[in-house]
């Protein structure tokens, strides 16, 4: 798979010289666009192509690349392109301010993606604090650990059990850097068995990853450590892109814009899972800030991006944040997105940890969905030491590698299947509160549901329009009924008749699937089951043992 995807590795890309000014330009249109949606594998690797087949998901105008003749035009500017977006329609360009002026005339431009220099835009007079910040310091490390209690939590130690470990899944990480992760033991079938199909550094534009910071390295372990009796990811035999958007030592607008380029980026290799344990709320440069009213699904630019890499079939699975105990206190971008997953963190005794984010998103959505172990999360060092951790950042690979090797169970599935099963399985499904959503998912019941739902779905591909299940039944194992034809009406009549013709039992109902009672005299052996509807008569033979 390697040798086939690293070709469009670099389709975004145009090395440059560093500059100081930075400007997301925005195109107007793809008029007269050299890219075509039928030939999406120009600018699409098969893979990027098949996820979206397999899901129904139809190649777009958004998913072209920018008008070549435009970029020619900026080029001629003076202009330097460094990346571009097909989903934004832009390009990241170096120039000065009198160039700038000259681009924003051009009758193809719409305008600017924020309010000026990345970097550190200065509106209204405000001046960059030029502080450096370290924006992981709600992490510490603490002690020894070994992952069973926060593979158990989740059920992923019975996924492995039968035999779902990631197997063929491609996982995008986007991070701050991998620091030494193919050096590191740990990491040594992952990386024997090649399965590391690309890197990027988008802030260095370069391919190396493993010379920065380790943060990467602590979330890559969650997923794809495999170490017996030491450590062990969550999807520890799938394979990953590793691409570093963020600087650790800065916080600004550029780095929301790499943010974009790597989804894009992981879009056309063809992952079918990314996992971001970054945020965005605040920058260096206060003029950049977003505010709490923000986080409502649209606005910030990671948002957009988030939820675009949804539409064509990717889970986007996201760190709620870590600022639960700080003024901020709500989640960040692109957490507060509409059709991801993002993470809170409990500790091992399923608590909430203190500084995981509070939702709801601004708009009131339930926010994080879900929830897994980011108090003392059993991670990977730089150091080949393993040890524990603290933050939403580690929550969220646990639950993005679980999301992957589940999703191998089932690959029929659309990634919006996927996070419906798994919210639909979590442990406060029916009560969601700020701190963790719907709770912390369940491989069980998520496994239990979506075999049903295969079940009943082949069940309708043999014509069947009511499936009686099991029979024979008895008191242990009380029989269910299931309505299966979509159009038979909206009222439901069952009855339960003995070998005499007495009718034992029977309910009206609006209800398309429903349990006999265990309290029922069943006293013969065999029994008639009929159903009926306003479009609907079905009988059937049963038997009690």
């Amino acid at each position: 798979m390697k040798k086939n995807l690293l070709v469009f590795l670099f389709f975004l890309l145009e090395l440059t010289a560093y500059s100081q000014s930075e400007y997301l330009v925005v195109f107007k249109d793809k008029a007269n666009s050299t890219y075509s949606v039928n030939r999406p594998q120009e600018f699409l690797s098969e893979r990027s192509i098949q996820r979206r087949a397999r899901q129904n998901i139809t190649i777009t105008e958004r998913d072209l690349p920018p008008n070549v003749n435009y970029l020619n035009e900026i080029r001629k500017t003076g202009a330097k392109i460094l990346y571009k977006s097909r989903w934004l329609n832009a390009v990241l360009i170096q120039t000065d301010a009198n160039t700038l002026s000259k681009i924003l005339q051009l009758p193809f431009v719409k305008g600017l993606e924020g309010t000026g220099d990345l970097r550190y835009a200065r509106t209204n007079g405000t001046e960059a604090t030029g502080k450096t910040r370290n924006k992981f310091a709600t992490e510490e490390n603490v002690n020894n650990g070994l992952s069973q209690t926060q593979l158990e939590m989740l059920g992923a130690d019975k996924m492995h059990q039968k035999g779902f470990h990631g197997e063929g899944m491609l996982i995008g990480v986007l991070d701050g850097g991998f620091e030494k992760a193919n050096q590191l033991s740990f990491f040594k079938t992952l990386f024997n068995e090649n399965r590391v199909v690309g890197t990027f550094d988008f802030v260095a534009n370069e391919k190396n990853v493993y010379n920065d910071h380790y943060h990467g390295t602590n979330v890559l372990s969650c997923m794809a450590a495999f170490e017996e009796g030491s450590i062990v990811g969550t999807a520890y035999k799938a394979s990953y892109l590793l691409l570093r958007t963020e600087d650790v030592n800065s916080e600004t607008r550029r780095e929301e814009a790499n943010w974009l380029f790597g989804v894009e980026m992981a879009d056309s290799v063809g992952v079918d899972v990314i996992n971001t344990s970054l945020g965005y709320t605040t920058f260096d440069n206060p003029a950049q800030n977003y505010k709490y009213s923000d986080m409502n699904g649209d606005r910030a630019l990671a948002t957009r991006a988030a939820d675009w890499a949804a539409q064509v079939g990717i889970l986007v699975v996201a760190s709620a944040g870590n600022e639960g105990d700080d003024p901020w206190k709500y989640i960040g971008a692109p957490a507060d997105a509409d059709s991801i997953i993002a993470v809170g963190a409990v500790d091992a005794s399923r608590n909430v940890m203190n500084f995981s984010s509070f939702g709801p998103s601004a708009d009131g959505r339930v926010k994080p969905e879900l929830a897994a172990q980011g108090g003392a999360t059993v991670v990977g060092y730089p150091s080949n030491f393993v040890g524990t951790n603290n933050g939403t950042s580690f929550a969220s690979p646990l639950l993005a590698g679980f999301s992957a090797a589940f999703w191998q169970a089932f690959p029929e599935l659309t990634n919006m299947q996927v996070r419906s099963y798994l919210i639909r399985s979590a442990s406060r499904y029916e009560s969601p509160n700020d701190r963790v959503g719907f709770g912390i998912p369940n491989f069980d019941k998520a496994y239990e549901m979506a075999e049903l739902d295969r079940l009943v779905a082949s069940l309708k591909k043999q014509g069947k329009d009511v499936v009686a299940f099991p029979n024979p039944f008895n008191e242990a194992q009380a029989m269910k009924v299931w309505v299966l034809k979509d159009d038979a009406g909206q009222n439901f009549d069952y009855k339960l008749i003995d070998m005499t013709g007495k009718v034992v039992w029977s309910l009206t109902t609006t209800e398309r699937n429903i349990t006999l009672p265990a309290q029922v005299d069943y006293w013969q052996s065999n029994y008639i089951l009929k159903v009926s509807a306003e479009n609907l008569k079905f009988t059937t033979k049963v038997a009690r043992n």
